[in-house]
């Protein structure tokens, strides 16, 4: 005999699945975050450092495209973040991700560029978008969490 479905519960378990995701670009952007906080200047970093400050907001900015991917199959919605994925930058970071996590023969990647920019002021608006996408996924995926779990 099969067991009736239970649709709150798999939702449940899908968002829980997704805020894992969440998590681990949170951990990410951690790591960078107080990577880039030394006190030091970029022009006194040496290049090791600055090699390991690279990687390591390159694989938040990847992790933060993985919950975007996640919010979008288990098609919810949040009018401040549904704006956020409108924007140019998805599909950017999309391809950025395809950059970190899929080998590529080129050890220059044009892909790491497109959607960093190609100027300060290009970087900065990246940098400010991932930075105000993040912050959205994480109270939008703990908005529906709280929303699915029966109240008390």
């Amino acid at each position: 005999m099969v067991e009736p479905r239970d649709p709150d519960g798999e939702q449940i378990l899908q968002l829980l699945a997704l805020h894992k995701y969440f998590l681990n670009a949170d951990f990410l952007r951690d790591v960078f975050v107080r990577r880039i906080k030394r006190g030091q200047s970029p022009a006194d970093t040496d290049p090791v450092t600055a090699m390991d400050d690279m990687i390591a907001m390159s694989l938040w900015y990847a992790t933060v495209y993985v919950v975007i991917e996640g919010w979008r199959t288990a098609n919810l919605a949040d009018a401040e973040l549904d704006v956020l994925l409108t924007d140019g930058h998805v599909d950017k970071l999309r391809r950025f991700r395809n950059q970190v996590f899929h080998y590529q023969s080129e050890y220059d990647n044009p892909k790491l560029l497109e959607f960093l920019g190609s100027d300060d002021a290009d970087a900065h608006a990246a940098t400010d978008w991932i930075k105000r996408t993040h912050a959205a996924l994480g109270r939008a995926i703990q908005q529906a969490v709280e929303d699915l779990l029966p109240r008390r």
